[in-house]
């Protein structure tokens, strides 16, 4: 599949270039920043609706670059209040967002509730969000995962998404049009918001897209509200680094050793620790910011308290928190795999407190509805078997 061109997308221009579209019209630069200010301040879904600026290039607009967000087709609630949303791409490609009502009360990132007081689900279920439209903001505040490719060719082992293969790069306007899309459906707007580059993909090996969202994203959002999550890409780690308004960083590392790690992200073989772990001492570090390293614990593969000393060793140093998540079951999809035992949880996080470690035990949200980390899918069919 191929994307469209990025040209063709109106939300994913950042404010300077609509700036020099403006002038590329022999129009002077602040229409540019009125169409942008329209767009992604106050919300504007259609030429029509940009009454900033004169008819003429209203019209001029809807004609050469029509505004649009790709349909819901797709609603899966949770219990929990959480909501994923199937998303119909231009090409066809389905795609998977999540909402999430609550965790966004600090700047730091991933900070979701322990879950090791109770087992996912058990908690009181969290108000569910009501369709209403752009006019029916709700109080509070909230995240939404996006999906960053219509597929995932990293292939992690515990992840469903990777489970089904890859698939294509999306463009920052369809990133920008998917995240729009959810905040319609909910009735919000940015206010409140923290964003997660969590869903299908693997941000690092998009990163045109990503960054050109993020610079769309950073007019509205503060950086801080925002988190690209990367399986280890460590080539890609300098050009995110380099950026002038940088994201949260979360690192999915998993293992202490390159051989456990292998087993589960073979991406390793490509990158391995060494190499991540220097890219990651390299990353400016901000003040009040941390890089969260993230942990999906699998029973019986490294959830041992040898695994939790030798993870310590490995962070030594490093302005890090580590967010062990345990694994979201799959009995289509991983079957086999297991979210450890309780107990088992408590002793892994208590090993890394002991050492010294900042940690949280992520509660994921809408696991009965599919949508909780490595769930999404956006395909039902793992192409490899059809071959």
């Amino acid at each position: 599949m191929t994307a469209p061109p990025p040209s063709s997308q109106p939300l994913g221009l950042s404010l300077s270039e609509w700036e020099s579209l403006a002038r590329g019209w022999s129009l002077p630069p602040y229409r540019g920043r009125q169409i942008f200010g329209a767009l992604h301040r106050r919300g504007a879904r259609s030429a029509d609706e940009i009454y900033e600026i004169p008819r003429e290039l209203r019209e001029r607009l809807a004609r050469e670059m029509p505004i649009g967000l790709p349909p819901i087709v797709e609603r899966a609630p949770s219990r929990d209040g959480s909501v994923k949303y199937g998303l119909r791409l231009e090409d066809g490609a389905l795609i998977e967002a999540v909402f999430m009502p609550g965790d966004g009360g600090s700047a730091e990132v991933n900070e979701f509730s322990d879950a090791r007081a109770s087992g996912v689900g058990d908690s009181a279920p969290s108000p569910r969000p009501s369709p209403g439209g752009r006019g029916s903001v709700s109080p509070g505040r909230f995240t939404v995962c996006l999906s960053s490719q219509t597929g995932c060719a990293v292939d992690c082992a515990f992840c469903v998404t990777g489970r089904l293969g890859g698939g294509r790069n999306l463009t920052a306007g369809e990133i920008l049009g998917e995240l729009y899309a959810v905040f319609d459906e909910v009735g919000r707007t940015a206010e409140g918001s923290r964003i997660v580059f969590m869903g299908m993909g693997e941000p690092f090996l998009n990163p045109d897209g990503v960054i050109g969202a993020l610079d769309v994203l950073f007019e509205i959002v503060s950086p801080r509200r925002v988190t690209v999550s990367t399986s280890g890409i460590t080539p890609a780690f300098a050009r995110f680094a380099a950026l002038a308004r940088r994201p949260n960083l979360a690192v999915s590392l998993n293992a202490a050793d390159d051989e456990t790690r292998t087993a589960l992200m073979p991406i390793n073989r490509t990158y391995p620790l060494a190499g991540l772990l220097r890219a990651m001492r390299e990353w400016p570090i901000e003040s009040r910011r941390r890089i969260t390293v993230e942990y999906v614990l699998i029973a019986g593969r490294n959830d041992s308290r040898e695994d939790a000393k030798r993870l310590a060793r490995l962070l030594r140093g490093l302005a890090v928190k580590v967010n062990v998540i345990p694994l979201n079951e799959d009995p289509t999809y991983l079957p086999g795999w297991k979210r450890p035992a309780e107990p088992v949880i408590d002793q892994f996080a208590a090993a890394l407190v002991a050492a010294g470690l900042a940690v949280t035990v992520r509660r994921s949200r809408g696991p009965d509805a599919a949508a909780a980390c490595g769930q999404l899918k956006g395909r039902t069919e793992d192409p490899r078997k059809r071959a």
